[in-house]
């Protein structure tokens, strides 16, 4: 990662933070502006819930019918490794505070996979069911999470 901000030492706004991370991406031919653009749009979908914690921006789609205790997500983060773990694991309670009973996120390549490994860890013990898969073009992986408070016995 590029910029990493501790969070601790110095807060940043959400847009700051987007705007930094939207610089350090490969944007696949888009430029920095026009991906801003569209994630503005994004963030103000009606579906959207956006919550930020320490130097990490947490952009998550709840489903809808059958599907509206689901969330799908992705994390813009310019904060520390450290922080970032603790940060995950603190939406993760807010999410699941606010009834959700299974969110996802996608990541792509290798880099994130310690902290995917370090939020699991941080998770053992509260009863979160933690999962890690790879997609079978070995581009990226798909990390997905299931909350015990709120799933139903079947």
């Amino acid at each position: 990662m590029e910029n990493v901000v501790d969070s601790k030492q110095e807060p940043l706004p959400a847009p700051t933070i987007l705007t930094m991370v939207a610089g350090q991406l490969d944007l696949g031919g888009v430029s920095e502006q026009a991906a801003l653009v569209g994630l503005a749009h994004e963030i103000s979908m009606p579906d959207v819930d956006l919550v930020q914690v320490g130097n990490t921006v947490f952009v998550g789609h709840r489903g809808v019918g059958a599907n509206k205790n689901k969330v799908v997500g992705r994390a813009f983060n310019v904060d520390t490794a450290r922080n970032y773990v603790e940060n995950y694991v603190k939406y993760l309670k807010l999410v699941e505070d606010k009834g959700v009973t299974h969110y996802s996120i996608d990541f792509e390549g290798e880099a994130l996979v310690p902290i995917a490994k370090a939020i699991g860890k941080k998770l053992q013990g509260a009863g979160v069911e933690a999962y890690m898969a790879a997609f079978d073009d070995d581009s990226g992986y798909r990390v997905f999470f299931k909350f015990p408070s709120n799933i139903k016995a079947e």
